[in-house]
């Protein structure tokens, strides 16, 4: 009996080997497989939130949204600028196929699952997609390039507006590998006096009005990107790495505290908080000095691209794949949906010269800044700003204390704490804490997240 029982685990296991091999050889038959993706589908969560953030609206780059019909129309578009990249560079037809013949493999395997097109689609792909992306930094750069009439570089056309969406979308991009091989087709010396231009210097400038781009200088970190929305990522991320907290043990006591409040705009103005801009520093330079209560943030305009721009940057960054950049775009718009509630706090900031709004109306600003994160969650270990909001905290409560009516307020807390048992005081304050919020002025909207700290003062006392 026990003979037939180890005979019949022995088959399963020998079936079991030989469904992986053919598995495992089928996987390593794929030429992609030796690449790392890069580029992604924007997950269901996050476009439920803002379905058109993520969907291009005028051109496909990439196989992704190729085959779409309502993008068609830019296929004339494309052959074209082709026509004029060959024919002013004197490159060769037979070049470029070969050039995309022997990159297709590659180009494969830098997609999220199984791109459907067959070899030569994917291969046409490259070259029209490629050089058009290409010969359209080289025109926006270098403006003698660009033909009497062209619309494409109308800012005032609805087409501009969309071709820039649609250069920041995750899903629509081509590998910069690709781009930067075409361009060392190109000689450029002829228009750029023998200086060097590279894919990073045409993207920089295609780009200047997407976040802080023109602000903020290229770094040798930006030449490790693989597309266009980590360009942008890179170039807008943190320039060091973020200082632990000193007490590391408090901080994670309190971060969750920080991580779901923080004080507004108006809140801080009246805690007597001083607010100033900066140019010329990353998004991730704001500081709050605590002897002279300023606090710093850097300029950020707010146009019709920063929806797009920051949601696919949060997508990019929350896919995970090698925990490189630890949430920090998130923590930045989390921040600043913390600083705008409403259309006041925006127009403080933009009063303080923090925001420059090129948008119709300041409301805009708030809700565009009050939504970007839904769908997103974020380890409030993440949160890269706990430590400045824990801060702009105690800023915010050592001036509401300093007021009479903080003062009334405490003292009413220390009577009603009095006259319960020592053993049920941190049990019972804690509800009457949490339960009882006040609105005290028109600026102390919430109290909660200072119930420790005031239960510890009362306790002590």
């Amino acid at each position: 009996m026990n003979s037939v029982k180890e005979e019949s685990q022995t088959l399963l296991a020998e079936l079991l080997v030989s469904s992986f091999d053919k598995k495992l050889d089928k996987l390593s038959a794929d030429p992609s497989y030796s690449y790392a993706a890069s580029i992604y589908n924007v997950s269901q969560t996050l476009r439920k939130a803002n379905e058109k953030a993520y969907t291009p609206k005028l051109v496909s780059i990439g196989p992704l949204h190729h085959d779409e019909s309502q993008l068609q129309g830019m296929e004339a578009f494309k052959l074209r600028f082709m026509h004029k990249f060959l024919t002013r560079f004197g490159v060769g037809l037979n070049t470029i196929a070969k050039f995309a013949a022997k990159e297709e493999s590659f180009v494969r395997g830098c997609y999220e699952g199984t791109i459907k097109l067959p070899p030569k689609q994917l291969a046409e792909v490259i070259v029209l997609d490629g050089i058009f992306i290409v010969e359209l930094l080289l025109e926006n750069y270098f403006i003698q390039l660009r033909d009497k009439n062209e619309i494409l570089f109308d800012a005032d056309r609805w087409m501009y507006t969309d071709l820039m969406h649609d250069m920041l979308l995750l899903e629509n991009q081509l590998p910069i590998r690709i781009l930067d091989r075409l361009l060392n087709f190109v000689d450029l010396s002829f228009l750029n006096e023998g200086t060097m231009v590279t894919i990073y210097d045409l993207a920089h400038n295609f780009f200047k009005n997407i976040g802080i781009t023109s602000k903020v200088p290229l770094t040798a970190r930006c030449s490790q990107a693989r597309h266009f929305v980590e360009f942008l990522l890179f170039l807008h991320a943190p320039r060091e790495k973020h200082a632990a907290s000193k007490d590391k043990g408090l901080r994670m006591q309190l971060a969750s505290k920080r991580f779901e409040y923080s004080r507004s705009a108006t809140e801080l103005v009246q805690a007597g908080v001083t607010l100033c801009s900066v140019e010329g520093m990353g998004l991730f330079e704001v500081s709050f000095n605590k002897d002279s209560h300023v606090l710093t943030v850097p300029k950020l305009t707010a146009n019709k691209w920063t929806d797009t721009f920051f949601r696919n940057l949060i997508a990019f960054e929350h896919l995970g794949y090698y925990g490189y950049f630890s949430k920090n775009i998130t923590s930045y718009v989390m921040l600043m949906d913390r600083f705008i509630n409403t259309s006041l706090d925006v127009h403080l900031l933009v009063k303080h010269d923090i925001i420059k709004n090129e948008l119709d109306h300041k409301q805009q600003v708030a809700d565009l800044f009050n939504s970007l994160h839904k769908g997103v969650l974020t380890e409030v270990n993440d949160f890269y700003f706990a430590d400045l909001c824990e801060s702009l905290d105690e800023r915010f409560w050592d001036a509401f204390i300093s007021t009479t009516l903080g003062q009334s307020y405490l003292l009413s807390l220390h009577l009603s704490c009095s006259f319960l048992p020592s053993y049920k005081q941190s049990v019972q304050f804690s509800r009457l804490y949490q339960f009882n919020l006040l609105p005290i002025q028109g600026w102390f909207v919430q109290i909660k997240d200072l119930a420790q700290i005031l239960l510890n003062q009362v306790l002590i006392s």
